[in-house]
This record gives C-alpha cells, sequence and structure tokens, in this order.
C-alpha cells in the first residue's frame, strides 16, 4: 500500500504544477478529484476494488481537510521535514480511512485462518464481528492509534503494515477476536 501512497502523491504533485508557495494553499476539490482519479485507477493488491475506491475517496476528503499544496511539496523533498508532513498525512489523512482496508483485512486474516474454525461452527460469524469490532473502533480512535504507532516506529512507511504488524496493535486484534469467541 505503500508503494501506492508515494505513487499517488507524486503523480498529484505533478498535476499540481504549482510553484513553492509561502502561505499555506488548500488543496481545492479539484485537486481532490484529480488525486481520486489516479488513486482509484491504480488497484491494491490484497484490497477489494470497493474497498481501495472508499480509501481513495476518503484521503481525497481528507486531503481537503487537512493538507495543503505546501505539505505535499514538502514531501517531496525527501528531507527532515518531508518525514514530519508524512507521518502527519499518516496521521490526518490516512488514518481516519483506514477503516476501511483494516475491516476486510481482519475479515480476511480471520476466514482464511484455519484455527478460526476451532472458536464456532460458522468461522464467518466471528470474521465478521472482529471485522466489525476493528473497523469500528479504527473509526473512532485510528489518529490516536497510529500517533502510538508512530510513537514505536517514526519511520513507518505503509500505513497498513504499520497497522499489522504493531505489537501493541496486535495485541487489542487478539482480545477483539477472543471477546467475538464468547
Amino acid at each position: 500500500m505503500m508503494v501506492f501512497c508515494r505513487f499517488a502523491v507524486m503523480v498529484f504533485l505533478v498535476m499540481l504544477g504549482v510553484t513553492h508557495a509561502h502561505a499555506r494553499t488548500p488543496v481545492s476539490k479539484q485537486m481532490a478529484n484529480q488525486y481520486y482519479q489516479t488513486c482509484s485507477s491504480k488497484p491494491v493488491p490484497g484490497m477489494s476494488a470497493q474497498s481501495h475506491q472508499l480509501m481513495c475517496a476518503c484521503t481525497a476528503s481528507k486531503m481537503m481537510e487537512s493538507f495543503s499544496v505546501e505539505d505535499i511539496q514538502a514531501m517531496a523533498k525527501k528531507d527532515d521535514n518531508a518525514r514530519f508532513v508524512f507521518n502527519r498525512m499518516l496521521i490526518d489523512v490516512y488514518a481516519p480511512c483506514i477503516e476501511y482496508p483494516a475491516r476486510e483485512h481482519y475479515y480476511n486474516t480471520c476466514v482464511n485462518n484455519p484455527e478460526t474454525a476451532k472458536f464456532r461452527e460458522v468461522p464467518q460469524q466471528l470474521c465478521t464481528c472482529l471485522a466489525n469490532e476493528m473497523g469500528g473502533y479504527l473509526k473512532k480512535n485510528a489518529q490516536e492509534v497510529f500517533k502510538g504507532i508512530l510513537a514505536r516506529n517514526p519511520t513507518a512507511e505503509d500505513p497498513m503494515v504499520a497497522l499489522t504488524s504493531d505489537p501493541e496493535f496486535q495485541l487489542f486484534a487478539q482480545r477483539r477476536l477472543v471477546a467475538c469467541a464468547q
């Protein structure tokens, strides 16, 4: 997903064709629509088309709310400020939208795990519960979750990899799975 994120932002930056400015230039609706078109045209392995469309639409919207043209330009510089801006993008743009791919990830991981069948006769019920728990939790708390992840791993790149490989968050996911099994 990270390659997708960087590619989409870089293509978006090229499409902007804006020179450096000192003021914060808001990401316009037209720019967000261009970003959405670029984002949605590049499938992400392991993510359904529906989740991908939702993620692209959500991130385009969040870019208009919390990002500027200068932020996007700063990310292209590959300096310390670029890392700071990228981490802010993870928290302010991607985190609020992570519920869609996370819900799908946790469902698919659960339903494809042979151990899941041991908890209930119908694994889909357990996995639907887990997906709903994780999606709902992230919908409300993803920004705080990502602040914690970035505090533990300040050079995280891919939002889904950061989420699914973070030991603290995975412990939370395991507890939710056990709660769903009861």
